[in-house]
């Protein structure tokens, strides 16, 4: 019968009629969002009312994309003032189990009744009942009934979904439900960014207090030395699930791989592929993987080779997205769905060709994500942004936002005017704790316009009504900018509407045609399946793997780390023997010419090492001949003492960091990218003693008297984030290993300090750890570390707890304060 609907669908879809009809709409659907008058015949809402029911019958996934447009415009068009619209689209969400959308229709048109027959009454009764799980407090959608169906019958799931289909959050209250049911479990939970662990590990806090478990489970984010709860979720970035791996304690109970079309990522694709298989060496978990992108789904072939995977695939999310091509002409804004030739003109009522007053134009009162390619255009476009509007907003939380960024920041770093007047930018030079800041407040709605870079595209959670994209392209210093991938994209403009709170979402397209790359809405279709950045690099770049092998390809490319982390995976795989197994792989597509040259390069340069495998794996970024070349030098030290790591408090910390960190330079070990290496070193000081981020960027201002405070902000940032969580971690991280090795091997004592994990906590006293340690940001733990008198651990959320309720929190800032009590509260 489908079938049928589909021929039925290109048969409208095609036709004269249908174009003029679909034109009309969208013609009253802009005017109404720019607050202009508008018209729509009742024969018009008709006819597309009875088009766009055969449109969601249809097998083809682009008139069902169709249907759910035309639906969604209907019932912001007219929908309160055509009450059959409303029980249409009510039987047709009903029909589509889309149920987020059912709750949504009886919230907006609560004063609208009507009735059903009794039959589909029960009928409808039915699938909602269907679709309702006691753990969920919501109806889901048949995708997520689908998905939990799967989960709880304890199979191995791998997933893909649009953005804003809610299959993490189904996961999540899966995972926690188990552990917290269980007598004790593991989880590991792996993602990207930095950013998205706080995001993830702040769905799992509130999932875990809302069913009272918050004292049994713990949530693990940092590597840390010492025990664990019998229940612990380990949500981390595949760098830090590898450190903690690395010490062969843990067996996992349950993997969730979230984002996962990561594994083909050239930056992070190989590390995440080593991490997997580390994981599975010493478990057999429940395996869970989820990606936007059904691409994807292969790419996990050879990593999980023995799994048979029950796969949940949709195409459909419960929010439609609505692509408008958006253009100036002269005094008048012209706006077109995509692949329409017939524009909508609505006047400018500015004068100018800013993006920000077009922006302003047409997103005032509503929710508004401007997607920018650089940090500085995004602070640039909000800057605009706000002075385009007139008055602060009346908001004590944009107050209190704005006092925070003042006082923990500096007075002069331009997010504080803006977030006034309910405008923000977001980005990743941003401290962690004024990012979920923002993010809060975007969330709740204090926000009305947020400024973004590629943030967007890593899964963090950012919905709005409108979405700008203006040329949207990846950019490479000092190399030519390059196409963002589909599913990059596909995740930014999945941010475009909220489930529960609107039926679409609108994306438009600023000046379309001046894009570099106009083909992003075009079908994928024909994309090609993806597969692991390990084997993908090994086929197109083999040379580039050889040059690695060799020592030979060039540090200072930022892929270097890329490269050479395959080459350590190859001569690791040589040792255990499973390179049998990646060479039959049918991923890898060289000829057998090119395997015998490359086992034979693999082999001559596994004859050549002289680090141990254990220390060759636990350092997967660096090159063996780097490692091979430090380890021989610090052989040849007669007094290695002289080499050791301080403690944080050290006098000598400075002296001694500058003096490692420059040899490490030399060996092409440790290579700043946004810093040189001695200022680096003097940020990494302040930063692993736990001093305040605003005295760090005080001091940087009163250095660079010349730049703007905006730029100081982000150049400390990036060399925190970049040069020292990153490479400088990593740097350490290796010689701290390699110092260890030597000096066994010299049969000496060395005390030597692990550095690089001060570096990633951000501190070095104990309590500043504990509290980091509890999931609080890095800055709030500096805050309450400081208040705190001597004496005091913060080991458990019930000490920190007692904390507050006993008022020695009270003078906090507000919004420390509120992240604390969204811990514990």
């Amino acid at each position: 019968m489908s079938s049928f609907y589909t021929k039925l669908s290109n048969k409208i879809f095609n036709s004269a009629d249908f174009s003029a009809a679909s034109g009309i709409l969208f013609g009253a659907y802009v005017k109404k969002t720019a607050d202009e008058e508008y018209s729509i015949e009742r024969d018009v809402v008709k006819n597309l009312t009875t088009s766009l029911q055969y449109f969601y019958q249809s097998d083809d996934e682009l008139m069902k994309k169709e249907g759910a447009e035309l639906l969604s415009m209907l019932l912001y068009v007219c929908g309160d003032e055509t009450p059959e619209l409303v029980a249409i689209a009510d039987h047709v969400f009903n029909e589509a189990g889309d149920f987020p959308n059912i709750t949504l229709l009886q919230n907006k048109f609560s004063n609208i009744n009507f009735k059903v027959s009794v039959f589909d009454e029960a009928r409808r009764d039915l699938r909602k009942t269907l679709n309702t799980v006691d753990e969920i407090d919501h109806p889901l959608t048949d995708y997520q009934r689908s998905l939990w169906e799967d989960l709880t019958n304890g199979e191995d799931v791998i997933t893909s979904a649009p953005t804003s289909t809610g299959k993490t959050h189904v996961i999540l209250q899966y995972l926690i439900d188990e552990v917290a049911s269980s007598p004790g479990a593991f989880t590991a939970i792996v993602v990207p960014t930095r950013a998205l662990i706080s995001e993830v590990a702040s769905k799992i806090y509130d999932i875990v207090k809302s069913i009272s478990c918050e004292n049994d489970i713990e949530i693990c984010t940092v590597p840390k030395e010492g025990v664990f709860k019998d229940k612990t979720f380990f949500v981390m970035t595949q760098e830090r699930l590898f450190e903690i791996l690395q010490t062969g304690l843990l067996s996992f109970d349950y993997l969730f791989v979230d984002e996962a079309h990561n594994i083909s990522d050239k930056s992070r694709g190989v590390l995440l592929h080593m991490t997997l298989q580390k994981l599975l060496e010493g478990s057999n978990p429940q395996i869970i993987i989820s990606m936007p992108s059904s691409k994807y789904l292969n790419a996990f072939n050879s990593v999980f080779e023995n799994t048979e995977f029950s796969t949940k695939t949709t195409k459909h999310s419960p929010v439609a997205k609505i692509l408008i091509n958006t253009k100036l002409q002269g005094r008048n804004i012209l706006l077109s769905r995509r692949n329409d030739e017939f524009p909508v003109t609505i006047k400018k009522n500015y004068t100018g060709d800013k993006l920000s007053q077009m922006v302003y134009r047409l997103g005032v009162g509503e929710s508004n994500i401007i997607y920018r390619n650089k940090t500085n255009y995004c602070e640039d476009v909000a800057r605009d942004i706000a002075t385009l509007i007139m008055e602060e907003k009346n908001s004590p939380r944009l107050a209190e936002a704005a006092d925070y960024v003042t006082r923990f920041l500096h007075p002069e770093f331009s997010l504080a005017d803006n977030l006034k007047k309910g405008v923000a930018f977001h980005y990743g030079p941003l401290p962690g704790v004024v990012r979920r800041m923002v993010e809060t407040l975007v969330r709740e709605k204090e926000v009305d316009f947020i400024v973004c870079t590629s943030t967007l595209a890593e899964g963090v959670n950012l919905p709005a009504k409108n979405l700008f994209l203006q040329n949207p392209i990846q950019l490479i210093p000092y190399k030519t900018s390059e196409r963002i991938e589909n599913v990059r994209l596909d995740n930014i403009t999945g941010r475009a509407g909220r489930m529960l709170e609107h039926f679409a979402g609108n994306i438009f397209l600023v000046d379309p045609e001046e894009w570099a790359y106009n083909d992003y809405f075009d079908s994928d279709d024909e994309e090609a399946d993806k597969i692991p950045t390990y084997y993908q690099i090994l086929n197109e770049d083999l040379d580039g793997v050889i040059k690695a092998l060799d020592g030979e390809y060039d540090h200072s490319e930022d892929d270097q780390y890329t490269y050479y982390t395959i080459a350590n995976k190859l001569l690791r795989e040589l040792e255990s023997g499973a390179i049998t197994t990646t060479f039959s792989a049918r991923e890898l597509t060289l000829q057998d010419i090119e395997k015998d040259a490359l086992l034979s390069k693999v082999q001559s340069a596994y004859d050549s090492l002289r680090v141990d495998s254990f220390t060759l794996e636990a350092n997967p970024t660096v090159g063996y001949l780097q490692q091979n070349t430090l380890y021989n030098f610090l052989i040849e030290q007669d007094d290695l003492s002289q080499w050791a790591l301080p403690h944080p408090r050290s006098q000598s910390l400075y002296a001694q960091l500058e003096k490692i960190c420059s040899e490490l330079n030399q060996f092409g070990i440790f290579l700043p990218s946004a810093s040189s290496v001695a200022f680096a070193c003097v940020i990494a000081k302040k930063w692993i003693q736990g001093d305040p981020l605003r005295l760090i960027i005080t001091e940087q201002i009163a250095r660079h008297q010349d730049r703007k405070c905006n730029k100081n902000v982000r150049d400390v940032i990036k060399t925190i984030n970049t040069d020292i969580r990153f490479k400088m971690a990593s740097a350490l991280r290796c010689y701290q290993l390699l110092l260890a090795n030597a000096a066994k091997s010299k049969e000496v004592e060395v005390v030597s300090v692990k550095l690089h994990a001060f570096i990633e906590v951000g501190g070095c006293e104990k309590r500043l750890i504990q509290l980091v340690s509890l999931g609080l940001s890095r800055e709030t733990a500096v805050e309450v570390h400081g208040l705190l008198g001597d004496g005091i651990e913060v080991s458990s959320f019930e000490a920190l707890r007692q904390l507050y309720e006993q008022g020695q929190l009270a003078e906090i800032h507000s919004i420390t304060k509120k992240e604390i009590e969204k811990m514990l509260l």
